[in-house]
C-alpha cells in the first residue's frame, strides 16, 4: 500500500464541504491504514459488492502480516462493510434496503445524542462556525442535477461536528466509524431526493443551533433519518 494510500482523505467530496478533514482519526497503526485503504475503496466501489477479500491475497497485495489483515477485516465487518463467510473469505457486503435500515437505525441514535450534547457544550465560535459550514452544505442543495452524495456527506459533517461539540471522545469515535457504511449505502441505493426540502432541513438545523433549542434539533435529526432510509425502502 502507498503513502497516498495511507493518508488520503477517503471522501473525494470532503473538499467540496470547506476543505474539512475526514471524520475518521488518522491512521495510528498499520492494521488502521489497511482498514482506511479498503474502506475507501469500497465506498468508492473500486471493490465491488460480493467481490472476495481473502486474507492471503490482501497480505500479499498490501506487504503486511496475516494478523494485521484479519485485524482490518474485524473492523471492517464491525462497520458493517464486509460480511464473513465460514471457512471462505469475507466478502463485501451488498447493500439491501434492510441492511440500510439497520445502519440507519445505529446512526440515528449516536447522531441524536451529538446534537443534545453538542447543542449544551458548544462555544459561541463553535456555532458561528456550524453556520459557516452549514452555508456551504447548503449550497451543495441547490438542484437536483447535483451530486446528492455530496450533498449527503455535507449534511453528516454538520452532525459530526455536532459531535465533536459534545467534548465526548466516545460519542465523537462511534459517530464518525458510521459514516462509511452510510454513504456506502447511499451511494448504492438511494434514489434522488427532493434538494429543497434537504436545505430546508440544513436552515432548521441552523436555527435550532442558534437557539441551542436542543429538543427541535433532535427532532430534525430524527425525521432527516426518516427521509434519508424513506428514499431507500420506499417502491
Amino acid at each position: 500500500m502507498d503513502d497516498d494510500d495511507a493518508r488520503g482523505d477517503g471522501f473525494r467530496y470532503s473538499r467540496l464541504i470547506g476543505g474539512a478533514e475526514p471524520s475518521l482519526p488518522h491512521a495510528s497503526s498499520r492494521a488502521d491504514a489497511v482498514v482506511d485503504s479498503l474502506a475507501r475503496s469500497i465506498v468508492s466501489g473500486e471493490i465491488a459488492p460480493g467481490d472476495p477479500l481473502s486474507v492471503s491475497a490482501l497480505t500479499e497485495r498490501l506487504s503486511v502480516a496475516p494478523a494485521t489483515v484479519r485485524a482490518a477485516l474485524s473492523a471492517l465487518e464491525s462497520m458493517h462493510l464486509i460480511e464473513p463467510r465460514f471457512n471462505r473469505a469475507s466478502v463485501v457486503t451488498t447493500p439491501t434496503p434492510a441492511w440500510f435500515v439497520a445502519v440507519a437505525a445505529e446512526c440515528v441514535g449516536l447522531s441524536t445524542a451529538a446534537a443534545d450534547l453538542g447543542l449544551a457544550r458548544a462555544t459561541d465560535a463553535e456555532i458561528a462556525a456550524f453556520t459557516a459550514r452549514a452555508a456551504e452544505v447548503s449550497r451543495l442543495w441547490v438542484d437536483a442535477e447535483q451530486d446528492q452524495v455530496a450533498g449527503a456527506e455535507g449534511l453528516w459533517d454538520l452532525l459530526d461536528m455536532l459531535a465533536g461539540f459534545s467534548r465526548n471522545p466516545h460519542l465523537r469515535t462511534l459517530h464518525a466509524a458510521k459514516r462509511r457504511a452510510l454513504v456506502f449505502g447511499i451511494r448504492t441505493l438511494s434514489r434522488p431526493r427532493n434538494p429543497a426540502m434537504l436545505r430546508s432541513v440544513v436552515d432548521a438545523l441552523v436555527a435550532a443551533a442558534r437557539t441551542r433549542d436542543r429538543v427541535e434539533a433532535t427532532d430534525i435529526v430524527r425525521d432527516l433519518y426518516t427521509f434519508v432510509v424513506d428514499g431507500v425502502t420506499a417502491t
